[in-house]
């Protein structure tokens, strides 16, 4: 399923690891984690071969928190917005490297228009500055010196915040995108649209960080594959979950593989395209059911948002789909083709969660599709 990592030298890695504590905000957004986890990465890093001076951490800690800055031994800044801005679009992109890692804890949220945010430490309930995580890695597909990437995320992918009254979050532009076909960007988060990622505050932790680390740790060569980390992760989640913690589900997107495939994978399992085909029953009311569900997600009646949410898929799903001008006609030829393809209306649905922003109607095109699915067909969704 996974492919191996290409060969880097991790003295020429670039790092910049980000943990928010403390919001200008208040203490009512104070976290008791991120610091420490960003700290712990930085360890590991420096331990698998990566040299201090090309770390950078991105700090605001709680006062019982704070490092000392002269005992580390990599760049330590604040993690307010012209800290952050100036360090990952100027200082980062101005130094190349065989690998990027960014490694960003703290609060997150999903705007309006389904699109991730990341608060930075001097954000407020009047003015939440945020950092458009979604434009970034657009920006990153296509700045130069930085031909793979792997970036993970520790923060709440809720829709539910002091800021939902408002129509937009204000936002930054990085300018227009022209993606390179050469760039390798895995990105790995906590959770999926709508879920909030846990910190288990008497370990000063985050519970996604402490699982990732634990994974990185044990994973060998250089670098770690991210598709056979979330694999770990994935599997580590799903005994959590049944163990009765928090139910989050990381979730793991790529633009391109490590050997040149293009895809993404959500945090399902990646089935076998060549396999032989698992048949769903999907009667015509079930079909009629689904159908009316998906043309209720304004993102999947658009057109381009349906192409967006297809192209979440296996190619040999998508190849396999006959499609129609007419909307209706269309998904009703979706589900009929992703029904008979073990895996593929489980992806259909985290799809449509991850490109709908988590909404009620993407939610319960969710749930629909797991009642409907078999077992074998679910794969965690």
């Amino acid at each position: 399923m996974n492919s191996p990592a290409p060969r880097a030298d991790p003295r020429r890695t670039t790092v910049v690891v980000v943990g928010i504590d403390r919001y200008e905000a208040g203490a009512g957004w104070d976290l008791d984690g991120p610091v420490a986890d960003a700290l712990r990465f930085a360890r590991w890093f420096m331990a698998r071969g990566v040299p201090p001076e090309r770390i950078t951490a991105l700090l605001s800690a709680l006062p019982e928190n704070a490092p000392e800055a002269d005992d580390l031994p990599y760049t330590v800044l604040d993690a307010d917005r012209a800290t952050v801005h100036r360090t990952l679009l100027r200082t980062v992109t101005a130094a190349p490297s065989d690998l990027l890692w960014v490694v960003w804890g703290g609060h997150g949220v999903v705007d309006a228009e389904g699109r991730r945010r990341l608060l930075y430490a001097d954000a407020t309930v009047h003015d939440p500055l945020n950092l458009d995580f979604d434009a970034l890695l657009t920006y990153y597909r296509s700045a130069p010196g930085h031909p793979r990437q792997i970036w993970l995320v520790d923060a709440c992918q809720s829709l539910r915040d002091p800021w939902r009254t408002r129509r937009l979050l204000p936002h930054e532009d990085y300018g227009p995108a022209s993606p390179l076909t050469a760039r390798d960007q895995a990105v790995l988060f906590a959770v999926r649209p709508g879920e909030a990622a846990a910190n288990l505050t008497p370990s000063r932790t985050g519970l996604f960080s402490r699982e990732a680390l634990a994974v990185l740790t044990d994973s060998a060569g250089w670098p770690p594959d991210p598709g056979a980390v979330m694999d770990r992760l994935r599997d580590r989640f799903t005994h959590l979950r049944a163990a009765g913690l928090p139910q989050q589900t990381p979730t793991y997107v790529w633009s391109r593989t490590w050997d040149g495939d293009e895809g993404q994978l959500l945090s399902l399992g990646h089935p076998d395209a060549g396999g032989p085909e698992q048949l769903t029953d999907l009667t015509p009311d079930r079909l009629r059911i689904l159908t009316d569900a998906l043309l209720a997600v304004e993102e999947f009646v658009e057109p381009q948002g349906r192409e967006e949410i297809l192209g979440l898929l296996r190619i040999g799903v998508r190849a396999a789909i006959p499609r129609h001008s007419r909307p209706r006609l269309d998904t009703i030829s979706i589900l009929r083709v992703c029904a008979r393809r073990l895996g593929a209306l489980g992806e259909l649905a985290e799809a449509v969660l991850l490109c709908a922003g988590g909404g009620p109607e993407a939610e319960r095109v969710h749930r629909l599709i797991v009642e409907t699915a078999g077992p074998r067909d679910r794969h965690g969704a």
